[in-house]
């Protein structure tokens, strides 16, 4: 059985960055601060997204750049423990890649550590392919899989 859940997705502002942030600190082991978003934004503002839900909740978000010519990254992409399951984080994934289509780039290209299976799972059933092993890539210095997709098999 597949859970739906009504939902918009919608270009990340400054008034989202509290909520957002809030989200990161719960669902990311990394840490990050609010800046981060800010600069996110200013750098490729329709390259920030979130999910929100029917009584305007951000349920979850994703954030990324301009990479190179043809190729952009997602740099943060979590969802609230309460609307897991329910769509958002693909969602957000395929708006995404229709703004990265959108902004002329092919590709799309993300980190995620080498031990997540289940999310490593997540990106693969939406077509990416692990192209990478990185040693030592996070701060407590885990190992990471760079992951790329190109633009149509995300669609």
């Amino acid at each position: 059985m597949t859970n739906t859940f009504l939902m918009l997705i919608r270009q990340m502002t400054a008034r989202d960055v509290d909520r957002v942030y809030e989200i990161a600190c719960r669902s990311l082991d990394e840490y990050y601060t609010k800046e981060v978003f800010y600069f996110l934004i200013d750098g490729w503002p329709s390259g920030q997204l979130v999910a929100v839900n029917m009584i305007g909740n951000i349920m979850g978000f994703i954030s990324g750049a301009r990479l190179t010519r043809d190729k952009t990254t997602v740099s943060l992409l979590a969802v609230d423990d309460m609307y897991r399951g329910v769509g958002a984080g693909s969602g957000l994934l395929r708006e995404f890649g229709l703004r990265t289509s959108m902004d002329g780039k092919q590709h799309i290209q993300l980190e995620v550590r080498s031990t997540n299976a289940d999310v490593i799972s997540f990106y693969r059933k939406r077509g990416f392919v692990v192209t990478e092993y990185i040693k030592g890539f996070y701060n407590n210095g885990g190992d990471a899989v760079r992951m790329v997709c190109s633009v149509r098999a995300n669609s």
